[in-house]
């Protein structure tokens, strides 16, 4: 007898209105570093980085497994611009996937369609598709469900979001998030701020409005949205603004501010004691 399936708890979290803590990892991404961040208890949810950092599928699966013994919901953001990519991610059994570079609603109807099965017996609001169907691997607890069920819960229990990252994108973002399926936007302040000519600057008025425009239009459409939001004011303000899908960052910045904080206890006193030279004959 298979456990049975479980709901998503990050969903879960947004849909009782809570925000969900978002940790991302790419460049250090390893099963020891998901268990190192799950035991810590601090994040609801794993950003696993495979749009920038070259993740195989089979590794994501080992790291999946690993996030599955502790009270976390991983995501996946990738480019879904290849049906059997978003497929095979799936199948490693993430809680979703995070869609990168979204640019319109046609797009956002594409992803819908290569990651909802087609239930032939929807229940409310569940958004079908044409998924290609395997029923053998991690996310189906290796063949152990009804199809049904099976599909049923893929449908309902696996995230879709859609970057919005661009100026164009923007514009584009309310019917980008009314699109069935389609369960919250991200917007991404590092490559929108790069597209409009303003690199890294997050805190400048022209980010900020259009972080509120793709807040305004995940609301509109009744979806949940989140974004990158760095110290405590980036936070506050998301907040304020209602997303629920937060990232303060992840490994990069977790070992550069360590070493930072580590290399502070190195400090040699003023008055130091001569230390005697040791002898050459001492190393023959």
């Amino acid at each position: 007898m298979s456990a049975p399936l479980l709901p998503n708890r990050a969903l879960a979290k947004i849909r009782a209105g809570e925000i969900v803590r978002v940790y991302v990892t790419g460049n250090f991404s390893s099963p020891r570093h998901v268990d190192f961040v799950g035991r810590s208890g601090l994040f609801d949810a794993i950003w696993f980085d495979l749009e920038h950092y070259d993740i195989a599928t089979r590794d994501l699966a080992a790291m999946q497994l690993v996030a599955q013994a502790h009270p976390i919901t991983t995501i996946a953001r990738l480019k879904v611009s290849d049906y059997q990519v978003a497929m095979r991610t799936l199948e490693t059994g993430v809680g979703g996937l995070m869609c990168s570079m979204v640019a319109d609603a046609a797009e956002a109807r594409q992803i819908v369609e290569w990651t909802k099965f087609k239930n032939p017996q929807p229940v409310a609001g569940e958004a079908v598709g044409q998924r290609g169907w395997n029923g053998g691997n991690i996310d189906s607890g290796y063949g152990a469900y009804p199809a049904i069920e099976y599909m049923r819960h893929q449908n309902t229990q696996t995230m879709i979001l859609c970057q919005i990252e661009h100026a164009s994108a923007v514009a584009e973002a309310a019917a980008i998030a009314a699109v069935p399926g389609v369960d919250g936007l991200f917007f991404g302040p590092g490559d929108y701020s790069v597209s409009i000519g303003l690199p890294g600057q997050f805190e400048h008025p022209a980010v900020v409005e259009a972080m509120r425009k793709v807040a305004d239009a995940a609301r509109a459409a009744g979806k949940f949205w989140g974004t990158v939001a760095v110290g405590p004011a980036q936070f506050g303000r998301a907040v304020q603004l209602g997303a629920q899908f937060l990232c303060p960052g992840g490994d990069v910045k977790v070992m550069t501010l360590g070493l930072r904080e580590l290399a502070k206890t190195m400090v040699v006193p003023a008055a130091v004691p001569a230390v005697a030279p040791v002898p050459v004959s001492n190393y023959s």
